[in-house]
């Protein structure tokens, strides 16, 4: 199988996540197979794999050019259905999940999925095409103040309101479609120094508020811990400080007995420790790495490891 996508941090995801090459292994998000093939090529043929994504044809691909010596399940579905296609599958333990939060080359270099500002296409940045709003039909909708929030909140964007006001002008003219009529709005608007960057806030925002990422991943982080059997691994790899966060703070509280404020005497959650955290710091990219795939410069990668039920 010929990979569109470079695997980010490879070998440290898979020193993680693999324990036992007997194991049923999950990748949440297949993409064009990268790390999924590799995770194949240091498991026993008596291994199983289970790989998903929202994007159909990225699931295509990999139906059509996969090619792994275990037995494994390809399906095309959000990663906030983890659970649930894990138990159809029949397997209500797993050893180990991984999940790469970084956009497939396969889709953003694809013009016609509106996800880059740098080559004009319909304004559409949804994962799934079941996804009923698309980037288009919320920069023509949505009120100004909606769009602040989300240019702030989910792109840190400091001229957030300034480029609402911006697009709302703009849509009063005629809707905004394609990428390059955004990305000319953004950058007349923002007035900035560094204009890529404005950009790459701006759509990534967008992105994150259409196909609810955030909250997404939150709810698929906890059917993970959930399906774990004991000393499985959990590895995820993010690529902006959202979903770290996210992913740092849910380690943090599965690794944590317990969770309540610190102003309380006495504990009243009786939350107990489901996992332990095995990398205290965020594990990233050497030099050499980012100099032969750029897009791993941002990229940051946590594992934690399932407690068995009778440890302290």
């Amino acid at each position: 199988m010929t990979c569109i996508h470079t695997p980010v941090l490879l070998e440290n995801s898979l020193q993680y996540l693999i324990t036992r090459p007997d194991g049923v292994y999950v990748d949440c998000t297949l993409g064009t197979g990268g790390h999924f093939t590799e995770i194949g090529k240091r498991l026993s043929p008596t291994a199983f794999l289970l790989g998903m994504d929202a994007d159909p044809t990225a699931v295509e691909y990999c139906r059509t050019f996969l090619s792994i010596s275990q037995k494994y399940l390809l399906e095309i579905s959000n990663f906030s259905n983890i659970k649930s296609l894990c138990f159809r599958a029949g397997f209500p333990k797993v050893t180990g999940i991984m999940f790469d939060l970084g956009m497939s080359s396969f889709a953003l270099d694809n013009p016609q999925r509106g996800f880059s500002f740098n080559s004009d296409g319909p304004l559409d940045m949804r994962f799934s095409p079941e996804i009923p709003v698309s980037a288009s039909d919320f920069i023509n909708s949505a009120s100004v103040e909606t769009m602040t929030k989300t240019f702030w909140n989910y792109g840190e964007e400091r001229s957030a309101k300034r480029i609402a006001r911006a697009i709302e002008f703009a849509r009063t003219q005629k809707p905004i479609e394609m990428t390059a009529e955004l990305a000319t709005i953004v950058v007349k608007s923002a007035h900035s120094s560094f204009p890529n960057k404005t950009l790459s806030r701006i759509f990534q925002a967008i992105r994150i508020q259409i196909n609810q990422e955030l909250e997404v991943l939150e709810s698929a982080l906890q059917q993970a811990i959930e399906i774990l059997e004991p000393n499985g691994r959990l590895v995820v790899i993010s690529y902006h400080s959202l979903e770290d966060r996210i992913v740092k703070k849910f380690m943090k509280r599965e690794s944590t007995d317990c969770i309540c404020p610190p102003d309380f005497p006495i504990c009243q959650c009786h939350h107990r420790a489901s996992a332990e955290i095995l990398t205290r710091k965020p594990v990233e990219p050497s030099e050499k790495e980012i100099k032969s795939n750029s897009r791993a410069r941002s990229a940051r990668l946590r594992a934690l490891r399932k407690k068995d039920a009778n440890e302290a």
